[in-house]
């Protein structure tokens, strides 16, 4: 008899999602590295980079013993062909060292961005994550206001599917010219582009979203007095059942505040960002949702803390 047929990619995707949720949850890193390709790629844009199958497991082993209770869920779902973007929260203690950091029995959480992409045999060939781990170390250091951890949501998530729409194409190009008012150095055109009552959520900022041309302002002033010069420059982006995502990143001066992160001068090259839109329909933006981590750009722009300096020994006696 002729060999079954090939189920279809949808499937095989499907599958490997299902089993690397369950993997993970069950604390199992060789089950979730069994639907990753072998020569997988994974770029955690400021906290790192994997190239290979083993590098994945190896990667997951050593996040699973430093939070043995960690559990994740998935709020929102995103699909289009081959890539499937996943908004997750993941929640667990602190319970052993992590790279070079001792256990400091905290808890903490994170509200997660994720794109991957599958190759045709239904794995994981290659993944962005973005989250905020600015705010994750704060949690971890029990510093006064780092942002709350996350409840894990129990409602099965949100799924939005592309269809064969043209529309969904146009929805990628126009997330993409939202980009425009920023490199203009343009924060009127900026504010323009947002619906009066519209809102933006922003994973670098531990409050809520910022709701209304008054509050929008704020933010955004905020942000081109930090960054007058900053240009954007768009690597991909999607139009998926009415949403516009796009990935980009900027580069820019470092040259004043951005909440609690002090300026340098200092050029970041290539801020790595993650937004999602839903337009109003006269297309402004209602709702956004942006995913960056400030650890990234405060590496490139040298305003990470410096280590403390060694204790000298006790004077001998």
């Amino acid at each position: 008899p002729p060999p079954p047929a090939k189920p279809a990619l949808s499937e095989l995707i499907h599958d490997s999602m299902k089993t690397m949720h369950e993997a993970f949850n069950a604390h199992d890193a060789a089950k979730m590295a069994s639907v990753v390709a072998d020569n997988v790629v994974d770029y955690d844009y400021g906290a790192g980079e994997i190239h290979s199958k083993a590098e994945f497991q190896s990667s997951m082993g050593q996040l699973f013993a430093a939070f043995s209770d960690m559990k994740y869920a998935t709020n929102r779902i995103w699909k289009k062909g081959n890539v499937v973007i996943t908004e997750i929260t993941w929640a667990g203690t602190m319970t052993g060292d992590m790279m070079g950091m001792k256990a400091s029995q905290k808890p903490a959480g994170q509200m997660r961005l994720h794109v991957y992409w599958f190759n045709d045999d239904g794995l994981i060939k290659e993944v962005h994550e973005y989250a905020d781990d600015a705010g994750l170390m704060m949690q971890l250091q029990g510093k006064k206001g780092a942002p709350p951890v996350p409840t894990l949501p129990t409602n099965p998530p949100e799924m939005h599917i592309a269809g064969g729409n043209p529309e969904q194409d146009k929805l990628a190009d126009w997330a993409k010219k939202t980009d425009d008012a920023f490199t203009a150095d343009d924060p009127k055109a900026a504010l323009a582009q947002m619906a009066e009552d519209g809102d933006y959520w922003l994973s670098v900022s531990p409050g809520p979203a910022a709701k209304g041309h008054k509050e929008l302002k704020k933010g955004l002033d905020e942000f081109f007095h930090a960054f007058p010069d900053q240009k954007w420059s768009q690597t991909n982006a999607w139009g998926i059942d009415g949403f516009g995502i796009v990935e980009h990143t900027m580069a820019g001066t470092f040259k004043g505040p951005l909440g609690p992160i002090h300026p340098t001068g200092k050029k970041v090259t290539a801020w790595h960002n993650l937004d999602i839109m839903q337009p109003t329909a006269d297309g402004k933006i209602q709702h956004g949702w942006g995913y960056a981590n400030a650890l990234e750009m405060m590496a490139q722009a040298g305003a990470l803390p410096k280590p403390a300096a060694p204790r000298p020994p006790p004077p001998k006696k």
